[in-house]
């Protein structure tokens, strides 16, 4: 799955990636078309350059050099199309010519600007650079523009000397005019043998601008780098979620970071309203999502799996295009995990209050079978519940809850299938209507 789908999945995902400090546009759309990685030792290698950009920028006398990195890589552009064209053999006009010569003229000035920070650009061929500037710069002036220059062609500059002093003579124009094409075609030639190496500068600098962007976010917000895990648990040391930590700050509340384990059965997680376990559930899957693309992880040491799909039940699945209730339609992203979890693949499932729309003893029962079965085909699932059920002797967490009036978001180890009652206490510090809670507190 490719990152631009993924973002759209409701854990959060979106934010950190708008997040990113990317100095160009097609820096950007090149991440969002990035794939999942499926294969370890790729991941690794992704990571391997990570640490190494993450090294470079962490002394605090380099921040200097790092943002004239930054700035140099706004000039970069997407020229794919252009470099297309250029493989296939086809005629550049002023235009296309002119952006490949500022990409040849720009990869030298990033590589320059690398050199305090101790990188150096994947591809790196100073010989074939300088010859691509050389064809398109003839004069020497390594000025970031593109003409056809009078020193192409004796022809050319004796035509246009003679169109100056007879500018309304058409032949002359007409003639100027093929010469120049003739000169267009014999850069593009000239230009050819290069084409397949000016693609890899090309993405060579967009990796660049891509990762001195995660390196300089995995800094600002305290990112770490993940171990990747051989037995398929999960296993997050002081997480926090980006997005809600933002929100708390600027209403100048602390975020209550959590640890939290899941292997490859399923795991409950219980606790009082407001006891922020949807966002315990959104931050493990954003978590697992960031390592899939190669990103660094909010936390202070995480070790994940490499899975190759995430499977989201949360909120509000009704569809009134389909005509779905809210429980039809929930009904059917669970099937979905079920036959996914059937057929073996490589998951891991989050899902939030299943069965909360329905009645209690009917909904009990449904998450009850659903935790089952999900433990019979060892599935690694993260499962919220309000619900009283049968564990299946699945590891189950829940929520501190509160203790002297406010709200310890910390998870604990909680007995099978035990929920806390502690929606009357809660309901109470918010100073709800007294009579109400006092009748509630009669009915119990």
């Amino acid at each position: 799955m490719q990152l631009n789908k993924a973002i759209l999945l409701p854990i959060g995902l979106r934010y950190v990636v708008d997040a990113l400090p990317l100095q160009s546009g097609v820096a950007r759309r090149m991440l969002l078309e990035r794939e999942a990685y499926t294969d370890t030792f790729m991941l690794e290698e992704h990571y391997r350059m990570l640490r190494t950009y993450m090294e470079a920028i962490a002394p605090v006398e380099q921040d200097v050099a790092r943002r004239n990195l930054q700035f140099r890589l706004q000039g970069l552009k997407d020229i794919r199309t252009t470099l297309e064209h250029l493989r296939a053999r086809k005629t550049l006009d002023d235009i296309e010519l002119f952006e490949v010569k500022h990409l040849a003229i720009l990869f030298t000035e990033v590589e320059k600007q690398m050199q305090p920070l101790h990188l150096t650009p994947y591809d790196r061929d100073a010989s074939a650079v300088d010859e691509v500037i050389r064809i398109l710069d003839p004069d020497g002036l390594r000025i970031a523009t593109f003409y056809i220059y009078d020193s192409y062609s004796a022809d050319l500059r004796s035509l246009r000397q003679q169109l100056e002093k007879s500018p309304q003579d058409e032949h002359l124009f007409v003639a100027v005019q093929e010469q120049e094409n003739i000169i267009r075609k014999q850069l593009a030639d000239q230009l050819f043998p290069y084409a397949t190496f000016l693609q890899k500068v090309l993405l060579s600098l967009i990796e660049v601008d891509i990762l001195l962007a995660e390196a300089v976010q995995a800094k600002e917000w305290q990112l770490c780098l993940p171990q990747i895990a051989k037995n398929g648990e999960i296993r997050l040391s002081q997480m926090w979620h980006p997005e809600v930590k933002q929100a708390l700050n600027e209403r100048h509340r602390e975020y209550q970071r959590n640890d939290i384990c899941v292997g490859d059965v399923p795991t409950i997680l219980t606790g009082s309203n407001m006891g922020g376990k949807t966002i315990v559930l959104k931050t493990v899957g954003l978590c697992q999502m960031l390592m899939l693309y190669g990103m660094a992880i909010p936390a202070k040491e995480a070790v994940l799996p490499l899975r190759e799909h995430i499977y989201c039940c949360m909120a509000d699945g009704q569809s009134v295009e389909e005509g779905l209730s809210s429980f039809a339609a929930e009904m059917q992203q669970l099937n979905v995990i079920i036959q996914a979890a059937r057929q073996g693949q490589s998951m891991l499932a989050l899902i939030d209050e299943p069965a909360r729309t329905t009645n209690p003893v009917e909904g009990t029962a449904l998450v009850s079978a659903l935790i089952a079965v999900l433990k019979q085909t060892q599935c690694s699932a993260l499962v919220v519940t309000h619900y009283t059920i049968n564990a299946h002797h699945c590891p189950c967490l829940r929520v501190r809850g509160m203790e002297n009036g406010t709200m310890n978001y910390c998870l604990e180890e909680a007995h099978e299938g035990e929920v806390p009652h502690e929606a009357l206490r809660i309901a109470e510090s918010l100073g709800i209507d007294a009579q109400w809670l006092q009748l509630a507190k009669e009915a119990v």
